[in-house]
């Protein structure tokens, strides 16, 4: 069974000449809607990325773009939300028929080329990935130190006093 993406914009890599094929991809707001749901956000109001993908020997894909999306996320703090822009650049090696076909001289420094069956490649899928990657996974509000301070000399933050404290004591308590 082959899951369906949430934003999924398929290249064909048959028609991938000797040159790169330039992309541009936006999402609509279906996709967005979805995306936000996978990646745990309030909402995304926007996720567009440009690029270009390009053959090289040995069936080595690279694909190489910028990204940027606004977007809402949960303080981590306040629980409040938090809005963010996401301007982040990709370079990401496949390699198509999943292993090397004859020598190919891979560049140490970079990554190893993620196995590739098939001539489809998931641009959109590649970009939510990324997304994923780029998006700060504690998000703070500006405050958010200032409501931390007030928790901690509230009593409540590690020094066992306060209501919450002494009401998780009683249940503990057999009396």
């Amino acid at each position: 069974m082959i899951a369906t993406r949430e934003f999924s914009r398929l290249f064909d890599l048959g028609e991938l000449s000797s040159g790169d094929a330039a992309f541009e991809l936006e999402a609509v707001a279906e996709e967005r809607r979805a995306v936000a749901r996978r990646l745990d956000l309030l909402q995304l109001e926007e996720l567009v990325a440009k690029g270009t993908v390009a053959a090289g020997s040995g069936g080595v894909i690279r694909v190489r773009g910028a990204l940027q999306a606004r977007l809402r996320q949960r303080c981590v703090v306040t629980l409040e939300p938090v809005e963010a822009e996401v301007d982040a650049e990709f370079d990401r090696l496949f390699l198509r028929g999943g292993t090397v076909a004859g020598t190919v001289v891979l560049d140490p420094e970079e990554e190893e080329p993620e196995p590739l069956l098939g001539d489809l490649l998931d641009l959109g899928e590649l970009v939510t990935e990324e997304l994923a990657l780029a998006i700060d996974p504690y998000p703070r509000r500006p405050d958010a130190d200032r409501h931390l301070a007030r928790y901690a000399s509230s009593g409540d933050a590690g020094g066992g006093g306060g209501p919450l404290a002494e009401a998780l004591r009683r249940l503990g308590r057999n009396d």
